[in-house]
Order: structure tokens, then sequence, then C-alpha cells
């Protein structure tokens, strides 16, 4: 076997795990399913993309609404390889929710106000831990994920 997949289902394994575990902390601070809980990380993920390193990187320095890059339906729709209609519907649940926003034509944010609400401080604290859990389980089989 090559080094290239030693250790291959274990690392299966624990990503599969961290990943369902993802699931339960989205689908509880959202209270909705998997779909919603996907385009609104998708959404978020793309409007803070183009932020790398150190910067808005602590718990409390949540990236404020001038440096999101807002993103279309279509384009979260195009991501996730899902039907433009079905995204859209999420969008418009999102902004009845309160946890997006219209930014002109330009497209949608994810609000930095959202990030500040309790449930979701808790939700990222939760997955911190299920992260830092699943790089120890990968350096337990000999995986640097550095």
């Amino acid at each position: 076997m090559s080094e290239e997949f030693a250790n291959v289902r274990a690392v299966h394994r624990y990503a599969t795990d961290y990943m369902l575990r993802w699931v339960e902390i989205a689908n509880e601070v959202h209270h909705a399913d998997i779909l919603y809980s996907l385009v609104f990380t998708t959404l978020w993920a793309g409007n803070t993309s183009h932020l790398r390193g150190s910067v808005y990187s602590e718990l409390e320095d949540v990236p404020p609404d001038h440096e999101r890059r807002p993103l279309t339906v279509r384009q979260v729709a195009d991501s996730l390889g899902l039907p433009y209609e079905t995204v859209r519907r999420w969008f418009v649940e999102m902004l009845d929710r309160g946890v997006a926003k219209r930014v002109g034509r330009e497209g949608f944010i994810v609000p930095q106000e959202v990030f500040a609400k309790p449930e979701f401080m808790h939700s990222l604290r939760r997955s911190h831990q299920s992260l830092m859990r699943f790089l120890k389980e990968l350096k337990s089989v000999g995986v640097d994920a550095g």
C-alpha cells in the first residue's frame, strides 16, 4: 500500500464523523434541515472567502458588513449544484428570518449582527471543538494536518 493511502479508512471514518457533527450543529442553530444549513453556510462562506490569515480570526472579531462580498442566488445554486428556484426559496426564508440581507443589486450577505447572536456564538464554539477533535483524530493515525 502506498504512503498516500495509509490509514485511508480511519481518516474517512473521522472525516465522516466530523461532517455529521457539523450537520447536527448546523441543524440545531437553524432549526431547519440540512439543505437550508448548506445554503446559509455557502452564502456566509462566500461572503468572507477572500479574508485569509489572522484577519478577523478571534471569536468576537466578526467581519463587518462592508468587508463581506455579496453573492447572488445563482452563484450559490451553481456552487451547490442545486436548482435556482430551490435556493431562491431558501434565500427568501433567510430574509424572513433576518439572517440575510440584500445588498442592492449585487446580491446577498449574512450580516455581522447574525454572528453576534448567542446561538451562533454557541454553535461556533461547538464547531471549533469538533474541528479540534477531528484534527487530533487525524494526528492519531499519522496525518499531519499542518
